[in-house]
């Protein structure tokens, strides 16, 4: 019975949570999402002018070095790289078929995608892109690779289809409990 209690408490908080309005600069959780030892973070984020967006956060694409940590010289790169999926669930479930499409093309095709970048204070820059192309590794799993480059620096993501379709299952959950709205 404790048991049972405790999983409606758990779902009320969750379903309120999701519910509640989001403040500009906002960030709030769907989902995170593990591939090759990489955690990828699914959002929806609500910017000072009050637009409403989902995102998937690569994370820190450019972690820093322990021996700049003290350095008095912080380097201007991103804290963060952050694909832009949409406004709403239609423009993310549109924005998944698309990436899915991608997936279908021949090995070595690139492409670009909208993305923003995260300073360490998590806010959202304005709008950049960031370069992909399609790659195959072993055992015939294609994937979409990411890269940024900042500087003399280049980092790298990559999502599979296993990935771009757990984007797919946590935004219809999230839609299905309440709008992050």
């Amino acid at each position: 019975m404790k048991k049972i209690i405790t999983a409606l408490v758990f779902a009320c908080v969750l379903i309120s949570a999701c519910s509640r309005e989001l403040s500009p600069g906002e960030r709030k959780a769907i989902a995170l999402m593990e591939q090759d030892d990489k955690e990828y973070s699914l959002f929806a984020y609500k910017d000072e002018d009050g637009s409403f967006g989902y995102y998937l956060s690569f994370g820190d694409m450019f972690p820093t070095p322990i021996s700049e940590v003290f350095s008095r010289h912080s380097s201007s790169l991103p804290d963060e790289t952050c694909l832009v999926l949409g406004a709403n669930r239609d423009e993310v479930l549109a924005t998944v078929e698309s990436l899915l499409a991608q997936l279908e093309q021949e090995p070595g095709t690139t492409g670009s995608f909208p993305c923003r970048l995260a300073t360490d204070s998590g806010r959202l820059s304005g709008l950049d892109t960031v370069n992909y192309v399609v790659v195959k590794s072993f055992p015939s799993v294609k994937m979409l690779r990411f890269q940024l480059v900042c500087g003399e620096r280049t980092a790298e993501a990559n999502l599979t289809g296993y990935l771009i379709k757990g984007i797919r299952r946590n935004i219809n959950w999230q839609h299905r409990i309440g709008r992050a709205e």
